[in-house]
């Protein structure tokens, strides 16, 4: 790795560092909406049942349900939302109460006791509905507010970040281009494979122990190259096979073929 590629990549730490911190700002901030919606929602519903009780799991939801048993919602009140606004910036604008019917099987005073907590759940709804619809859009702007006064800092850092990465891909394209005009050795992976290549859509080369750029195209997208690959022939005088060292040449080899060949070399610590 070139020196220059290494302040570069310094640099981009640094940048992507900023970029999470203020990611997690806007996480926290979502956070600390979220919670104060739900706190806003659950301050408008009550009922008098002690084995009834509601709770807000989100900030856009409201339940009637059991307290020992918080997933059984008798009644719902939900706040419809849109990702788009409307003329006066709000995403909040209307809201529906679900009511499950359910069966009763004991018929005794309980059965009273929770039809009862239906009617003062929904009469809550419908008390409250305008306001909770307008407390809940000016949460939802105050905190827009805080998230939009440093939504730019995270553009600029975002393409500070994409110049950076395209800067060191250019450094390292260089060096990759000057690394394969002087020649690059290869040698056996840990399993004890050596790399191959397609230098055609049905032609690949393996064993490879060397590959030189000739030539590049015009274009860049292709290359002649000199390959040097691990073969074997009889030997008459030891009678057995030797390894040999067979050198061929190929035109117009994509350079995707061949890059794709030095970063897996890269990648399986082949590359001498």
């Amino acid at each position: 790795m070139s020196k220059r590629v290494k302040i570069l990549e310094i640099r981009l730490d640094q940048l992507e560092s900023e970029a999470n911190k203020l990611d997690t700002r806007t996480h926290r901030l979502y956070m600390r909406k979220q919670n104060e919606q739900k706190l806003m929602l659950g301050s408008y519903f009550h009922v008098s049942s002690d084995k009834l009780e509601c709770i807000a799991p989100s900030g856009e939801r409201v339940r009637l349900t059991f307290k020992d048993d918080n997933y059984a919602s008798l009644v719902e009140y939900n706040l419809d939302q849109s990702w788009s606004r409307d003329e006066n910036g709000e995403r909040a604008v209307s809201s529906k109460v679900y009511h499950n019917g359910t069966t009763i099987k004991d018929l005794d005073e309980y059965a009273v006791e929770q039809a009862q907590a239906r009617l003062e759940f929904l009469q809550c709804a419908v008390d409250h509905d305008d306001d909770m619809i307008a407390a809940w859009n000016s949460i939802e702007k105050k905190y827009d507010k805080l998230i939009d006064s440093f939504r730019s800092k995270k553009s600029e850092l975002r393409q500070a970040i994409n110049d950076q990465y395209r800067d060191i891909n250019k450094l390292e394209e260089e060096a990759l281009e000057l690394k394969l005009t002087k020649g690059i050795k290869f040698t056996r992976s840990e399993s004890g494979k050596l790399p191959s290549i397609d230098v055609r859509w049905d032609w690949e080369i393996n064993r490879l122990l060397n590959i030189k750029v000739l030539r590049t195209s015009a274009s860049g997208k292709s290359a002649d190259i000199e390959l040097v690959q691990k073969s074997q022939r009889w030997d008459e005088e030891v009678k057995s096979y030797i390894d040999v060292k067979v050198n061929n040449t190929f035109k117009s080899v994509r350079m995707d073929k061949i890059r794709g060949l030095v970063r897996s070399a890269q990648r399986n610590s082949q590359i001498v």
